[in-house]
């Protein structure tokens, strides 16, 4: 029997494919350190430094991988800007959704991008074929001056409108020391019976969920600290949003009790 769609080696060529670029990562490092002419005067302090440069890019692999599972390798152009660099690792169809962030997560140099991706509907599903948005996320963690891992995150849909990125953020919002990643999108709402904003919160745990490269989602408390709706309806109506800003959720995450 023939399986559809999917070849069933696939899996296996794409890891092997993943293992030897890795090791040749490691040998271009290893082989710089060990192999490069070094005058005898510097020879210990330099190939010291080469060393602790080596175990901590190794320390940080190991930590993406056991964090994260499988390890997506990227590489980054010499001279090239933060902007620049998730700018040319955007999916297709898609646009930068929120500014681009160099930041520290869980004392770990990364950057996080949003892209706004478009797509259609099954025409069966939709005879008008329109076009719909969704943001999907990437999180670049740095393991060396022009190498990084890969890690999604995503997918906030469409709700009435194209979603909007407010804000991203860390704060704890489980059990463990690490903080969580905490997105907060909105959508405007204009329609024939309401009109306004509304907020969503999504929390994304520092792993991945199993076999996959996609952050975990969080749902329950993502659901807790859902923002709603700040919207005035014809019958007269009014709702202010439960949560719409970085600091609301995080006074609200201590009040639960994540320190």
């Amino acid at each position: 029997m023939q399986l559809e769609g999917r070849n069933i080696w696939q899996p296996y060529f794409a890891l092997v494919v993943k293992i030897s670029c890795f090791i040749l990562f490691l040998r271009k490092i290893v082989g710089g350190v060990f192999l490069q002419p070094v005058p005898p005067k510097r020879e210990s302090n330099v190939r010291s430094n080469h060393m602790k440069r080596c175990i901590s890019i190794m320390i940080l692999l190991f930590w993406t991988t056991c964090s994260f599972g499988q390890v997506e390798l990227v590489p980054r152009k010499d001279n090239e800007t933060t902007e620049q660099f998730a700018e040319r690792q955007k999916p297709e169809n898609s646009t930068l959704a929120h500014k681009v962030l160099k930041t520290k997560w869980n004392g770990n140099s990364a950057i996080i991008a949003l892209y706004d991706i478009t797509y259609k509907l099954p025409e069966p599903n939709d005879s008008d074929q329109q076009t719909y948005h969704e943001i999907v996320g990437f999180i670049f963690f740095k393991l060396d001056k022009n190498t990084y891992s890969k890690i999604t995150f995503g997918t906030i849909d469409t709700e009435g409108s194209n979603p909007s990125i407010k804000t991203v953020f860390f704060a704890n919002a489980d059990n463990d020391k690490a903080k969580e990643l905490i997105v907060i999108a909105s959508w405007e709402q204009r329609h024939y019976d309401v009109n306004g904003m509304l907020y969503g919160t999504y929390i994304f745990d520092n792993e991945t969920v199993e076999k996959t490269l996609d952050l975990q989602y969080l749902e329950e408390i993502s659901k807790k600290l859902d923002g709603g709706c700040e919207c005035n309806w014809n019958d007269g109506t009014n709702k202010k949003a439960k949560f719409k800003t970085a600091s609301e959720i995080k006074k609200e995450l201590v009040r639960l009790g994540y320190k």
